[in-house]
């Protein structure tokens, strides 16, 4: 469809305005409610051949509205051709229509006039030729809105009297207008009338307006901001104006994360408000201070360089009567928020931190309790202190960082704000007299946190390497528990994070070694890990081949991770592409830090010398494919052709060096080696030798040979021989 912003004939233009008055929508369910209006506008006018310029849609706590500018008043349909039945069943031997072909038409509105027979590969079918047609869009609007209102999906929905619709809040007007026409219809068992509603949340009164113009003055008069977006940007600006105004800054920490957003869907009508708070609670961690405002009084905090000040700012719904009062009803809440965190911070700090008794606290009915945990990341801190090569004092630092983890779950204020976990254990750590590794290691066990998410660790990564440690043991150990008792993700679901669990390993390795903070020594072995687990519940007792075979599924879901990781190194170089993944994840994959190195290895290789070795891959993996191979090494005295001999000659100088380079992990120089060294000796072998002779013994040794060449590559790095490149010069070439 085109959309056309101009009339033609009588279907003169205008814009179309939906508004759907409801109760407070839930600010968490406005931004999808939006979007759905939006695109659901769009779909059914295309869909109806409805010419329109464009479509947007907006919201507040108390209206979702769709704007279709420049909708065409009539429904241009273009010419059709519909197939219909067979030739054998629209007409019986007579020739006269079947009840199946005038049922066909009656259901199209065609008649016979309008049919032809076409002729196909699967015989002759009737077709309805349908001719364009026209009709005035306000006849087709009442049924389309309906439409759009009912498919309208909120996470939790409501009915709210005898009729069936149901929707997140009640919905309590409807206005509909085509430029200054109402369109009637109804929706949510209400009648669309002319009327909007504005004012105060508790006192709204009904405007009449009698075009889509007018309804956008009301709004603008009523002090509404009906744009949800230039709602935002006008809070933020506020907010930042009334910081300054106090000598400070709002808090970074609360716009970036959620706030900002939240009060943009809690409002329609935004005053910005300022206010004090006692100054003896800013001896309270900031962590503690952001979230009792963002939690309880979601109002914003003031700083001035990396400290906090006294203050804060508040958004409000509409201008209060008298802002001497609110101020004083918001200060009076926020202190009394801020003297039970001062009460949880005293009460959870007379304790040493550790003492707690973490038997009561349940990980999972089938995993144990926290405490449980605990020892099962004691134990695996042996394996990555190994190989990580920590001395002794690191190692026991990651122990005691382990044996601390969880303890912070049974403080109070852990209790009241759950998204502090980690920050207040670093804090309870460091004020009970243990060693800041140990406290960092503590908070940074729940990183990478995602941008978007709740919290001060909000777009967080580790920064430390008893952290990074850590983050990885207690993810792994919820990964693998999981795993091993029957759960893992499906599709979309996942309640128990453990996508993000395992994509947060695949980034903390990751990020390691993207800052450079990377050495021989810093591996992350699959395999020696896994075996470590499988030695702890749930794994105790289960069959051996069961065990394995979880451990494959772990090594396979952590590997897939590869291809949703981001691979920028600060705009450096873009990230792999998907064949280049395949490519080394179709190798064998014991250590996740070496398969980053192969991909970033690969990646340095030149087109040329890359495209040398697939070839290489390519050819031999041809000829080995649906082959018998049973004979597992090359016995150099069946080398009869001096192709042969020179191949073999060609692996056997360069085995050698090749592995070696393998195992240094320069997999750039491997791959040009590789390349260069059987490229051309290659193709002089297919041009002049043939593999699969019917002496079985020649041929099976033969096909060692190109078994052995190819795997000297592909067990240590790579399979090659499905890449992109291969492909466009097969094209190129054809």
């Amino acid at each position: 469809m085109q959309n056309r912003s101009s009339a033609r004939g009588s279907g003169l233009a205008a814009d179309l305005l939906v508004e759907i008055g409801t109760e407070e929508l839930p600010a968490a369910y406005l931004p999808d409610l939006i979007e759905q209006l939006g695109q659901g506008a769009k779909a059914l006018c295309e869909a109806n051949h409805l010419s329109f310029r464009q479509v947007e849609s907006f919201g507040t706590p108390r209206r979702l509205v769709v704007l279709v500018r420049g909708l065409e008043g009539l429904q241009r349909k273009p010419a059709e051709e519909i197939r219909g039945p067979s030739k054998q069943a629209a007409y019986d031997r007579e020739g006269h229509p079947t009840p199946a072909l005038l049922g066909f038409l009656k259901s199209r509105g065609g008649t016979l006039a309008q049919t032809k027979l076409v002729s196909s590969e699967r015989g002759e079918y009737v077709y309805l030729i349908m001719p364009p047609a026209a009709a005035p869009a306000l006849a087709l609007l009442p049924g389309l809105v309906a439409q759009l209102v009912t498919a309208l999906r909120a996470p939790k929905t409501m009915r709210w009297d005898s009729n069936p619709q149901r929707f997140a809040r009640p919905i309590r007007w409807l206005l509909v207008l085509h430029g200054s026409k109402l369109v009637r219809c109804q929706a949510g068992g209400l009648a669309s009338g002319t009327a909007t509603r504005v004012g105060r949340p508790m006192a709204l009164r009904s405007a009449r307006v009698a075009s889509v113009a007018q309804y956008l003055q009301t709004l603008e008069r009523a002090g509404i901001v009906l744009d949800h977006h230039a709602r935002r940007s006008r809070i933020e600006q506020e907010i930042i104006q009334a910081a300054k105004q106090v000598g400070g800054r709002p808090s970074q920490e609360l716009i970036r994360h959620g706030l900002l957003e939240e009060v943009t869907f809690l409002t329609e009508q935004p005053t910005v408000i300022t206010g004090a708070f006692d100054a003896k609670y800013l001896t309270l961690p900031n962590e503690v201070l952001l979230a009792s405002m963002a939690k309880h009084q979601r109002v914003f905090a003031v700083e001035t360089g990396e400290r906090l000040l006294p203050k804060f700012i508040g958004v409000l719904e509409g201008k209060p009567g008298s802002a001497q009062s609110v101020r004083a009803v918001m200060e009076r809440i926020l202190n009394a928020r801020l003297a039970d965190s001062w009460l949880f911070w005293e009460q959870d700090r007379k304790r040493p931190f550790g003492e707690a008794d973490l038997a009561g606290v349940s990980f999972h009915e089938k995993l144990g309790s926290m405490a449980d945990k605990t020892k099962r990341l004691v134990l695996l801190a042996d394996v990555l202190a190994g190989a990580w090569a920590f001395t002794p004092q690191d190692k026991e630092a990651l122990k005691r960082a382990c044996r601390l983890a969880k303890s912070d779950l049974v403080t109070t204020m852990v209790k009241e704000f759950p998204t502090l976990q980690g920050v207040m254990g670093k804090h309870y750590a460091l004020a009970s007299g243990h060693p800041p590794e140990v406290a960092e290691a503590i908070e940074e066990q729940y990183l990478p946190a995602p941008s978007g998410g709740p919290g001060p660790a909000a777009g967080r990564r580790p920064r430390t390497i008893l952290g990074s440690a850590l983050a990885i043991l207690d993810k792994y150990d919820t990964l693998t528990g999981y795993f091993a008792v029957g759960i893992e993700p499906t599709g979309d679901q996942d309640p128990f994070g453990l996508r993000r669990a395992a994509q947060g390993i695949v980034e903390t390795l990751w990020e390691l070694q993207r800052t450079q903070r990377w050495g021989a020594a810093w591996r992350l072995s699959l395999d020696e890990l896994f075996h470590a687990r499988a030695m702890m519940a749930p794994f105790i007792g289960m069959e051996p081949s069961r065990a394995a075979a979880v451990g494959q599924r772990v090594r396979r879901y952590l590997l897939d991770r590869l291809y949703t990781l981001d691979w920028s190194r600060d705009g450096e170089r873009a990230g792999p592409p998907r064949d280049l993944l395949d490519a080394v994840l179709s190798s064998p994959c014991h250590d996740l830090a070496d398969v980053f190195k192969r991909i970033e290895g690969l990646q340095q290789v030149r087109p040329a010398e890359l495209v040398k070795a697939a070839k290489v891959l390519e050819r031999t993996r041809n000829i080995l494919k649906g082959a018998a191979l049973k004979q597992q090494a090359v016995d150099p005295s069946r080398l009869q052709e001096a192709p042969e001999r020179r191949l073999w000659e060609l692996y056997t100088t360069h085995r050698e060096r090749l592995v070696q380079l393998a195992t240094e992990q320069r997999y750039a120089e491997v791959t040009n080696q590789y390349g260069e060294a059987f490229y051309q000796p290659l193709h002089d072998f297919f041009d002049k030798v043939m593999v699969n002779v019917p002496d079985q013994a020649l041929q099976q040794n033969r096909l060692a040979l190109m078994k052995a060449i190819q795997a000297l590559y592909t067990e240590r790095i790579a399979d090659l021989s499905n890449l992109v490149i291969l492909q466009q010069q097969r094209e190129e070439t054809a």
